[in-house]
């Protein structure tokens, strides 16, 4: 859900050239809580002298508080005085405004940044002495993207005062475009970076004017970047009348609209909205209302267009609009093959905006893979965003250089050395941005092996999981690349950590993921299984490797072809298995009364039980199985799972686009691939990205990075970036 803080009886009502009546300000107020408004900033304690429109202040808070106790009621105060009177009133949040520049903070509040920002802490000092039922303090950072007294305020200023607040205690920091100057690239970085340094949770709302018509582009640079709280004024009045040049407030109504037409639910009825417009009429009838949606007008029949329900089966994309944990986290990834990619498609999956960098003009070779490896692409690198670019050349190397410096995490799994001969190492980039969580998935982790070359299948065979899978004598690699995929996601798993360090220190750090390793955990049990018996265990493939049960083991069915396992791991289990299959003959034997007897009969047992097992369909086999609650399965192959009932019905597989088919050739336009194994609050993980075309986010990706047009258009043009169009390759 994303909450739209109705600003208008304020910051609206501040510029407005008459004063509009209390008692139609309370209606019309009333009016917007009907509508189902939930949160409003409904006066600002400023001497009436200022802001004769706000004279009434008190008054409508105590009145608002009365007639609407759902409602979160917002006031603004510039001092500790009138945060005291606010308080008194009823308010139960406080904006202190703070602006990021100097000159408009003496114009607007008589103050220096820093005098305010010392304001703030005598502001938070006194409600701490509140207790419970003290009101938030907001400090809110007004012309955070730019003012008309100053010009452009740096960053860097922005993010230092936003620290600042913090330390001087306030409970929530939020950002506002006052003169309605920034752009969708700007909100992104400033965000991104503000809400870093003082935690998502004390990142507030996004304030936005429209006065270049902006504003509901940055509205969605912001969500992307994990806000969820924003500013907007119904019939767009507003601006601040410090900061000239300012024309008003993004409206309510084209705010909502787009919100709900995106399918973020706000919780409010935008036809009784644009209806409440006639109580702001009626109250000041000069007034020049904004907003695109009211003019427009709405059919009676309107309903906010939702997203909708992720689907039953793999049809269409699993979309979700639930905030998913790692929104916000922007993620430069330099990868091929498995194990980087997989760790990136982690980080991605749960929300993480993940860059992956590409050689130009063709892209990934993994794209390129057949036979066994033909899946690779698609299937690790969905949800993620692909730049294209020449890296060997000076300008395609800056541009790749100033997205991680704007990066909260770089992910590599080349050789040893590779990043740090680009200028692409831990060392280089992190004295840029001391924040980087910087991850390298190696083959192995420091030591004698660290500058080996490694593959899954090198690490099986020397780290005993060959051993284990084959039969004596005859080691055998594990069906899938296990030790590539799992030490992606242990990577994944560094780097939420880094970034749990990074909030207590400050500061981001070098991780890394070994190959190797990752083995080594997989086969500890039978590393300890040796310390404890004092032999090695026997391999998994040796049909002659005594096992503890009875039953646990792939039969025949009546059916050619069609197998199926069943264990029997109890003496309950057993039991029923037997009564099922009319073997009381064999339960009812005194010399198979113990679970070690009945292992030490398995050859017999298992000769019987095959004989009745081939006289029964398989399905019929797996109904009885189920029926007991006995440990069964059929044996599938890849293919089969497409169509299995539990993972369609349960969003477990994603309708991900085959980028390659065989000999390189479009394959079938989506399957189904397998999600995260793991269920969020929120529900399955969705697809969000099909898998990139080779350069597809090119030219927005250096947008965003500050290049002009021109000089994209340049870089294209020599090669440096590639970009390939989705609409186009479809097309072909």
């Amino acid at each position: 859900m994303v909450t739209v803080r109705e600003v208008g009886p304020r910051d609206g009502l501040q510029m407005a050239k008459s004063v509009m009546p209390t008692a139609a300000k309370l209606r019309w107020i009333s009016a917007m809580v009907a509508a189902g408004v939930q949160e409003m900033e409904v006066a600002s304690f400023v001497p009436p002298a200022a802001l004769p429109q706000m004279a009434d202040a008190a008054e409508v808070v105590r009145a608002v508080r009365v007639a609407h106790p759902s409602l979160r009621l917002v006031a603004l105060a510039p001092n500790l005085r009138g945060a005291q009177n606010a308080a008194a009133a009823g308010a139960q949040s406080i904006i202190i405004p703070v602006s990021a520049s100097e000159a408009h903070s003496r114009a607007n509040v008589r103050r220096a940044r820093a005098e305010q920002v010392a304001e703030v802490a005598r502001v938070a000092e006194w409600a701490r002495g509140l207790g419970a039922g003290a009101p938030r303090i907001e400090a809110g950072i007004s012309t955070a993207f730019g003012c008309s007294l100053q010009g452009l305020v740096p960053e860097a200023e922005v993010v230092a005062l936003a620290a600042d607040l913090a330390r001087a205690g306030a409970d929530v920091i939020a950002l506002a475009d006052t003169l309605g100057y920034a752009t969708p690239s700007h909100v992104r970085r400033l965000v991104r970076t503000v809400r870093t340094e003082v935690g998502p949770e004390r990142f507030g709302n996004l304030h936005l004017h429209d006065t270049l018509g902006t504003a509901l582009a940055n509205a969605l640079a912001a969500l992307e970047e994990g806000v969820r709280g924003l500013d907007a004024a119904l019939g767009g009045l507003g601006g601040c009348p410090y900061a000239p040049g300012s024309v008003g407030n993004v409206c309510t109504e084209d705010l909502v609209h787009m919100l709900e037409a995106e399918g973020f639910d706000t919780g409010i009825d935008l036809p009784a909205l644009i209806a409440a417009r006639e109580m702001l009429k009626a109250g000041l009838p000069d007034e020049l209302l904004h907003g695109r949606v009211a003019a427009a007008g709405l059919p009676r029949t309107y309903r906010p267009a939702r997203a909708a329900p992720p689907p039953a089966n793999d049809a269409a994309p699993a979309t979700t609009k639930a905030r998913l944990p790692l929104e916000g986290l922007r993620v430069v990834e330099f990868s091929h093959m498995v194990m980087g990619p997989s760790c990136g498609m982690v980080l991605a999956d749960l929300g993480a905006d993940v860059i992956k960098v590409e050689p130009a003009p063709g892209g990934d070779n993994t794209r390129r893979l057949t036979g066994l490896a033909a899946g690779f692409f698609t299937t690790f690198n969905r949800n993620k965003l692909s730049l294209c670019v020449d890296m060997k050349r000076p300008a395609g190397l800056a541009l790749v250089k100033k997205l991680a410096a704007d990066a909260d995490v770089v992910l590599e799994n080349f050789r040893p050395g590779a990043m740090d001969k680009l200028g692409l190492g831990f060392a280089a980039l992190s004295a840029s941005n001391p924040r980087l969580i910087y991850l390298s998935c190696k083959g192995f982790l420091p030591g004698p092996y660290e500058n080996r070359a490694a593959l899954d299948e090198v690490v099986q065979m020397m780290g005993g999981l060959a051993y284990m899978t084959g039969r004596p004598g005859e080691p055998m690699r594990a069906g899938t690349s296990v030790n590539d995929i799992m030490g992606g996601v242990f990577g994944a798993v560094a780097v939420l950590a880094a970034l749990r360090e990074r909030e207590a220190t400050g500061r981001g750090g070098m991780v890394q993921s070994g190959l190797f390793e990752t083995n080594m955990l997989l086969v500890a049990q039978h590393m300890a299984a040796a310390a404890i018996t004092g032999r090695n265990p026997p391999p998994f493939g040796d049909k002659a490797m005594p096992k503890p049960w009875p039953l646990y083991d792939v039969f025949d069915s009546a059916e050619e072809g069609r197998q199926v396992f069943v264990g029997a791991v109890t003496t309950t289990q057993w039991q029923a298995f037997c009564r099922e299959f009319g073997l009381e003959e064999v339960r009812d034997d005194p010399s198979l009364a113990t679970m070690q007897q009945l292992a030490a009969a398995r050859p017999r047992i298992l000769a019987r039980v095959s004989e009745v097992f081939r006289a029964v369909p398989q399905a019929e086999l797996m109904a009885r199985f189920e029926r007991l609650g006995l440990p069964f399965a059929p044996i599938a192959k890849p293919a089969d799972l497409f169509d299995d009932p539990h993972l369609k019905a349960s969003g477990g597989l994603l309708p991900v686009e085959m980028v390659m088919g065989p000999g390189g050739q479009p394959a079938m336009p989506a399957a189904g691939i397998p999600a995260l194994p793991v269920l969020l609050g929120s529900g399955r993980t969705g697809l969000r990205r099909q898998p990139p075309r080779p350069g597809e986010h090119t030219v927005a990706i250096a947008r965003e990075a500050g290049l002009s047009e021109a000089e994209i258009a340049a870089l294209l043009a020599d090669g440096t970036l590639h970009a390939e169009s989705r609409t186009a390759m479809a097309a072909e």
